[in-house]
């Protein structure tokens, strides 16, 4: 069994089947999925990115061999910092990953994620509200406060577009983006366009891939599915932990937080660690404890588990956002009758992957009445 929590907005979790584990084994995935665009980044982008990065802080740049060994010489805060700064200029979600090199990555995880595995293996898979852009933008705007740029907005307001653009800042996904989430907000208003960008980011780099890869596996019939979503209003951000991580693993009751956690709160949280511990002995997440329904793909399924007092289950989590996604950004760039170039292999197989998973859907993209509580 694997479970682990990522910083990253997506990434791969594996688990070799262990016949020491009854039922075989199991992922749990908080706050990832392995169908993101930014699943792993192209060689070119990473060597553009170490360059940047040793110039940041002094290293000569003439080979490979002098860039590694001058960056490994550095403290690692030092490095953070220089991240950070280099970060508030591209784009938060313009962050290290993974390179297909043949060797320790053979292919992009949406290709192996295609193949039978050789057993069966069981997936627990989620994320909270308050995981997205803002979060993890946080210790850019902090950079520039500590730079004495007190308008720290402009920059981060500008990060927070950059990051809509993929790899190459597709301008046309950026435009159709900001068109579709700002239909309810005005663009003069920072605080409620960068909410809009805020779920942008969120739905198109975290939550639809995740519903797109627990769609995939249980299509794949590959074990047990299921899914869950916590509310953002359960979320302590004094923490910097995301919220599921914070009930899943019990700090509602640690003494150091004592006071900052609701009577409530500790009774979902201890909640939260049995559908966890029970989906860690036997893979069923619902073991001892309140109905939990699997995960089955198609428009009259979807069910997922909200982590929110009464814990209640649902369907469809942001199924119109995730289809303008998969459908209406996948026409605009078939719209020429060819492939946009600027696209990487990793974000086109993402999206044609969750294109095929919503091909049940059907209907008009029309925009209607829109929700951010969502």
């Amino acid at each position: 069994m694997e479970l682990q929590k990522y910083a990253c907005s997506s990434c791969r979790s594996t688990s070799e089947p262990d016949q020491e584990t009854p039922g075989g084994p199991r992922v749990a995935f908080e706050g990832g999925s392995a169908l993101s665009p930014a699943a792993v980044i192209s060689p070119d982008r990473a060597r553009q990115q170490a360059v940047a990065l040793a110039k940041e802080v002094g290293c000569p740049t003439s080979s490979v061999q002098e860039v590694v060994s001058c960056l490994r010489q550095k403290p690692a805060n030092f490095l953070n910092d220089a991240q950070t700064k280099l970060l508030a200029v591209s784009g938060p979600f313009h962050y290290w990953g993974p390179v297909v090199d043949g060797q320790y990555l053979r292919e992009v995880p949406v290709r192996a994620l295609k193949r039978p595995l050789p057993g069966k293996v069981d997936l627990l898979i989620g994320g909270s509200q308050d995981d997205g852009i803002i979060n993890r933008a946080k210790a850019v705007k902090q950079f520039e406060e500590r730079q004495g740029r007190t308008n720290s907005k402009t920059a981060f307001y500008q990060a927070l577009q950059n990051s809509l653009g993929g790899e190459d800042s597709d301008a046309r996904i950026l435009t159709a983006a900001v068109w579709y989430y700002s239909l309810e907000h005005s663009t003069d208003d920072y605080a409620s366009f960068s909410r809009a960008l805020e779920n942008a980011t969120r739905d198109y780099f975290i939550i639809c891939p995740m519903i797109n890869m627990a769609s995939l596996w249980a299509k794949r019939t590959r074990g047990n599915v299921f899914m869950y979503h916590m509310p953002q209003s359960y979320g302590h951000g004094s923490l910097e932990l995301l919220a599921d991580v914070q009930y899943a693993f019990g700090l509602p009751f640690y003494s150091a937080y004592q006071g900052q956690f609701s009577t409530e709160e500790q009774s979902l949280a201890l909640k939260v660690m049995q559908y966890l511990a029970n989906f860690i002995r036997s893979g069923k997440a619902a073991e001892f404890a309140a109905p939990w329904p699997d995960f089955v793909p198609g428009a009259e399924g979807e069910s997922y588990k909200e982590f929110s007092a009464q814990l209640p289950n649902r369907q469809g989590l942001k199924r119109a956002d995730c289809s303008f996604w998969s459908k209406y950004i996948q026409a605009l760039k078939d719209a020429d009758g060819a492939k946009d170039d600027q696209l990487t292999k990793s974000e086109e197989e993402g999206l044609a992957v969750g294109s095929e998973l919503e091909e049940d859907f059907s209907g008009s993209l029309e925009p209607g009445p829109k929700s951010y509580s969502k």
